[in-house]
């Protein structure tokens, strides 16, 4: 009897980000803070990505970047992971295909990678001077 793997089981702790991207990295932090109520997690911020917690959820986050394409189709969720190779190389053992990780600035690491449907997701680890995948929305 085959028995089923959790996401924890193969990627290890994580925390899950959706990625938004935006044209206007500012006007849009106000309208997820102010028309929305979420609560801005300044310890993510960066030249192109500014993070907001869902009040009451832990280890989800919505993230604006500011550094792809604009609108419907530019959204990435992402699991923020603590060990990206590891996280990479389970991803690979289970015959799903990961990009390369790239360093995307200021030491955030990424891997990309699709659904059957050829939805994106994303793998991200944090610099040691950003939280760990389970302080997001901590």
């Amino acid at each position: 009897m085959e028995q089923n793997m959790s996401l924890k089981d193969v990627i290890g702790e994580y925390g899950f980000v959706v990625k938004l991207d935006v044209s206007n990295l500012l006007d849009s932090a106000g309208f997820y803070e102010k028309g929305l109520g979420l609560v801005h997690d300044p310890r993510f911020d960066t030249d192109t990505w500014i993070q907001f917690n869902l009040p009451g959820i832990n280890q989800v986050a919505i993230g604006l970047s500011a550094s792809g394409g604009v609108g419907a189709g530019g959204t990435t969720p992402t699991f923020v992971v603590n060990d990206i190779n590891a996280a990479r190389e389970s991803l690979l053992q289970n015959d799903v295909q990961v990009s390369p990780i790239q360093e995307v600035g200021l030491g955030v690491q990424m891997a990309f990678f699709q659904d059957a449907d050829g939805n994106p997701l994303a793998l991200r680890q944090n610099p040691s001077s950003q939280p760990r995948a389970t302080e997001i929305g901590a």
